[in-house]
């Protein structure tokens, strides 16, 4: 198949390989690995190509995209949001139409970590959802104003994936991961490739989930990342984000050789291809096309071999969350509910006399909105428009005292059921969930100890009685920069903020199975 939807579609189990660009430009180790495969008819075929990994300086995708379909390989271009802004994200999509590039796989991205003379300036202007939604309209072809003329770019037909982390150790961690999984599907997603993890049973619990809500007709490739000794005490002091390293496998790392490691990884593949997932994404550093080759090429040997080694396979960290209660075999029993074990907590003051503001006087069709709309609508003028202002003028500082307000005019606290500021509180400033680079205390991936918001928001839910759920299908807009430095409230009440436009999806056929949370 010349294309990773044609494979996908015809049922094919594919093995893609993931190559991390590094930061010199003459990098042959790339270069070698693109030859080695264009020589192997039966090679690996699908070739990942990483947008800046770790949040450092490196090649991006385009500067091989070319080499790679040149050689009658299917390039599966990554794209991340942290580096650059929507529009030049928008230009990048259009140089990789140029290139005849069709596969993309979307992320948020890492946060910054090395750069010239220190550590680069964070954008995070789009998530990986709304890089999704982009994609989307890109496909259709954009439509925007130049002068009084209505324009309409040339659409091109991407295939687009996304990233979920399964492997989250906490409840709020997980379930966050696992609605924005959804939310991501929604809004353009046709297939994802899971992060990065060690623990079978939690790989297979995201397809009996995914059973759950309705979603098993999306294409899953699992991750399988090949570590060395060096590689694993990063992943388990938490430099490389996202990934989680159990103390039992990271001991079996200090003694074993790379033949080993390389079993371990084709038993993987094996129990991916059996449990039912789309593929393998199979990674490593310093490995060869030869080298991976060889996981596929033994992977089919062991065949349904792995079933009798899942201790092998299974590495459970302490205070692990699982979703589904655990079969004889080891493997979760994905037929019973969820097993949601958080209890409801209380809510905070502030989150009450909030809530009780927003019933009063902000929610659509509520006294006080009716009154201020009334006056504040189509940018009005007036006097009474101007005391309105003042009267809520005070809203800011409240916003400040209590939530670390950040004055971004398009304020999303309602949905955030007043857990913080997503501006302050989150280090990406995201929108639409976290991303998957929390650690396993459920903190911030790059404010250690810092507990991640939308663990927060996760809680902060339970506790106002409303369903978390919502997350699953509300896509947020990007942030209205025209609004940076002036009063949200004024601006929700006045009809300008991102409310009108967030983008509401339907209910999945399976929403009924978790309707509890």
């Amino acid at each position: 198949m010349d294309s990773l939807r044609a494979s996908l579609e015809a049922g094919e189990f594919v093995c893609s390989a993931e190559l991390v660009l590094g930061r010199d430009h003459t990098t042959s180790e790339v270069q070698a690995f693109l030859d080695e495969a264009a020589r192997q008819p039966e090679g690996i075929r699908f070739l990942s190509l990483t947008d800046l990994p770790g949040g450092n300086p490196a090649l991006p995708p385009e500067s091989f995209a070319a080499a790679v379909l040149e050689r009658g390989l299917v390039p599966i271009a990554h794209l991340s949001g942290k580096d650059v802004n929507r529009a030049y994200l928008e230009g990048r999509l259009h140089h990789l139409a140029r290139l005849g590039v069709r596969d993309l796989l979307a992320l948020t991205g890492d946060a910054q970590k090395d750069g010239f003379q220190g550590p680069g300036k964070p954008v995070h202007d789009l998530d990986s959802v709304q890089i999704l939604w982009l994609i989307r309209e890109f496909q259709k072809g954009i439509s925007y104003q130049l002068g009084t003329r209505s324009v309409r770019l040339a659409p091109y037909e991407f295939f687009a994936g996304a990233v979920v982390n399964p492997f989250k150790v906490r409840e709020p961690d997980l379930m966050m991961q696992l609605y924005k999984m959804e939310l991501k599907i929604a809004s353009g997603a046709r297939f994802l490739i899971t992060q990065v993890g060690y623990d079978l049973r939690k790989l297979y619990e995201l397809k009996q989930y995914m059973v759950c809500v309705g979603l098993d007709h999306i294409p899953v490739l699992a991750n399988v990342y090949v570590p060395t000794a060096a590689i694993a005490r990063m992943m388990q002091s938490g430099e490389l984000a996202g990934c989680l390293m159990p103390p039992d496998l990271l001991r079996r790392l200090e003694t074993e050789k790379k033949p080993q490691r390389l079993e371990r990884a084709a038993l993987m593949v094996a129990a991916a291809r059996g449990l039912g997932f789309a593929g393998a994404h199979i990674g490593g550093f310093g490995l060869t096309h030869r080298d991976i080759a060889g996981i596929v090429d033994r992977s089919m040997e062991i065949g349904a071999g792995w079933r009798s080694r899942l201790d092998e396979l299974t590495f459970e960290s302490a205070g692990q969350f699982y979703l589904f209660p655990k079969r004889p075999d080891g493997l979760s029993d994905g037929g019973g509910s969820l097993q949601n074990a958080l209890e409801r907590p209380r809510p905070s003051w502030v989150q009450r006399l909030s809530a009780l503001a927003h019933r009063l006087c902000i929610a659509e069709g509520s006294a006080g909105a009716r009154f201020f709309q009334r006056h504040l609508a189509n940018g009005a003028a007036s006097w009474k428009a101007s005391l309105c202002r003042a009267a809520l003028a005070p809203s800011v500082w409240y916003r400040k005292a209590f939530f670390g307000c950040m004055s971004c005019g398009d304020c999303i606290q309602d949905y955030l059921s007043y857990a913080g500021c997503s501006v302050s509180g989150c280090y990406k400033q995201l929108r639409n969930g976290p991303c998957g680079g929390s650690r396993p205390d459920g903190s911030c991936e790059a404010r250690p100890g810092i507990p991640c918001l939308w663990n927060r928001v996760y809680e902060a839910s339970l506790a106002l009685g409303q369903n978390p759920r919502r997350f699953a299908g509300i896509l947020i807009p990007p942030r209205d920069w025209r609004l940076d430095g002036s009063n949200s409230l004024v601006n929700r009440l006045a009809g300008r903020d991102n409310l009108s436009r967030r983008q509401i999806f339907s209910p999945y056929p399976g929403d009924s199975n978790v309707s509890d949370r």
